[in-house]
């Protein structure tokens, strides 16, 4: 269990291509000492907080300063399971790029990295009354409990349908971590033709056929949808700042919804307690 805050051991990189942008982008993630995950491009600094987030059209973009960068969700997500709470990501580009359409290789790098600690706390925020967010027959709520309990539910028409999986914590991390996002066939000329999707690829994205998926190798995991919503889920959550502890139940939900469950959970102290 992460118990003070920390920072990468070394500068590493890593590049490949943004998803809805289709450029090749470079990052350098450097140790820091201040808390907080901070990208920087162009010399602004843009914290990867809930408030600096200005798009959730199917990804999380964050802006400040006329700078922007998109598509932060996985990378924020393998920050968490590293145990990660300081970092500074140069980026020379708009969009985080999309490597395989997971948050393994990011974790990896971290991995090889190390981690270095520090002896200042104030790592976790403790839900201590129930939040929710709804938008028509999606939602997101959380209420207190000790550790991170996640339940998600995704439903799309077949031959995915209902979908169902509950993670505590940490466990089954690599599931998760390497769970790649997805989108129905019939959904990508609309994404296209929003200037979205221009780096998509059956090697960095699960296409949803009429009958099957069309990724030659099939799925890594018989969830492997449901998982890559709940990773998508906690990269959200992690723009908190925080280590959130409580029981998260998601149903349909996305990267608007789960933003506003943070705005919802911050509009009032008397929601948290942060230790």
């Amino acid at each position: 269990m992460i118990k003070r805050q920390t920072t990468i051991n070394r500068i590493f990189k890593l590049s490949g291509i943004g998803l809805h942008s289709g450029h090749p982008v470079n990052l350098e993630f450097l140790p820091r000492r201040e808390q907080g995950i901070v990208f920087v491009l162009n010399g602004v600094q843009i914290p990867a907080r809930y408030d600096q987030v200005a798009d959730t059209r199917l990804s999380t973009l964050i802006a400040r300063d006329g700078a922007a960068v998109s598509t932060i969700e996985h990378l924020m997500a393998a920050f968490y399971y590293a145990g990660i709470t300081n970092c500074l990501v140069y980026i020379d580009g708009p969009e985080v790029p999309i490597l395989d359409g997971s948050a393994w290789e990011f974790y990896q790098g971290m991995w090889k990295a190390g981690v270095y600690e520090f002896p200042e706390e104030q790592v976790y925020l403790k839900v201590v009354k129930p939040v929710e967010a709804t938008h028509g027959d999606a939602w997101v709520r959380i209420k207190p409990l000790n550790t991170l309990d996640i339940t998600m539910t995704i439903e799309f028409r077949q031959p995915v349908g209902l979908q169902r999986r509950r993670v505590s914590d940490v466990e089954n991390a690599f599931s998760i971590l390497n769970s790649r996002t997805f989108t129905m066939q019939e959904e990508i000329e609309a994404i296209k033709k929003m200037g979205l999707a221009k780096g998509g690829s059956l090697d960095n994205a699960v296409v949803v056929g009429e009958d099957d998926v069309l990724n030659p190798q099939g799925l890594r995991y018989r969830k492997e949808l449901v998982n890559h919503k709940i990773l998508d889920l906690i990269g959200d959550l992690y723009t908190s700042g925080y280590r959130i502890l409580g029981k998260v139940e998601a149903h349909k939900t996305g990267h608007h919804l789960n933003n506003l469950l943070l705005k919802q959970l911050f509009s009032d102290p008397a929601n948290y307690q942060i230790y």
